[in-house]
């Protein structure tokens, strides 16, 4: 990682103690930075600290608005580790787009393996070109590393987003323009309201649909003529 990367973080907890510990967590180590901390969800919905964030450190249980019914407003949230005192919501963190959890009170060595957990996913969202060659993704409650040259195409299911690899399939909670956003355009292609392709694993296009494999892919009348200019066509 270069040493002038940094991430900015913001906190969010009603608790003035564990928001103040979480405060001199971050200014300990060197490649975060503090933006902002706030006392109840409803003022950071609306700041713009919040939309500048890398990493959002949340508490669950505040006045108003929970941590998890802010995160149901945001359609491109920051990266979310939660931080409760109650070990119930564990499930629920990671129901949804949740990095980690935090049980109070927080240690500064439980953070920090947090914080490593952002990280590598953070590193793995650079311009492509100075980008790795994977990304991690959470299944099961863990963060699997997944090479982009395996990914085949990425399907959109109810809540879920269904990476499908010739090896395994990993179900994670995001949307599908969250995904499109992060990958690179070189390589990956919307080629449906439901479907992402990798543009190097397309076998064969006919009659408004992708051959990839076995799979049969539509391609979307709005996203049609995209597809064609992308193509290397003779």
């Amino acid at each position: 990682m270069p040493e002038s990367t940094t991430y900015s973080c913001v906190i969010v907890d009603d608790d003035a103690v564990a928001r103040t510990v979480i405060e001199h967590f971050v200014t300990d180590v060197p490649d975060l930075n503090l933006l902002a901390s706030f006392e109840t969800a409803t003022a950071a919905i609306s700041s713009t600290e919040l939309g500048n964030a890398d990493i959002v450190f949340l508490d669950v249980e505040m006045p108003r608005m929970t941590g998890l019914e802010m995160l149901e407003t945001m359609e491109n949230a920051p990266l979310v580790v939660l931080v409760t005192s109650k070990t119930e919501y564990a499930v629920d963190a990671f129901g949804i787009d949740v990095v980690d959890y935090l049980l109070k009170p927080v240690t500064f060595a439980r953070f920090l393996k947090s914080v490593n957990r952002c990280r590598s996913i953070l590193e793995s969202r650079i311009d492509p070109g100075d980008a790795p060659d994977h990304v991690f993704v959470k299944s099961d409650g863990r963060l699997m590393k997944v090479q982009l040259a395996d990914i085949e195409w990425i399907e959109a299911q109810r809540d879920y987003v269904l990476i499908h690899t010739p090896s395994q399939d990993f179900f994670i909670h995001s949307t599908m323009k969250r995904l499109s956003d992060r990958l690179s355009e070189t390589e990956f292609a919307r080629v449906h309201r439901s479907f992402i392709v990798r543009m190097d694993k397309i076998e064969d296009i006919e009659d408004g649909s992708i051959l990839i494999g076995k799979k049969v892919i539509p391609v979307g009348a709005s996203y049609k003529d995209d597809l064609m200019n992308r193509l290397n066509l003779l």
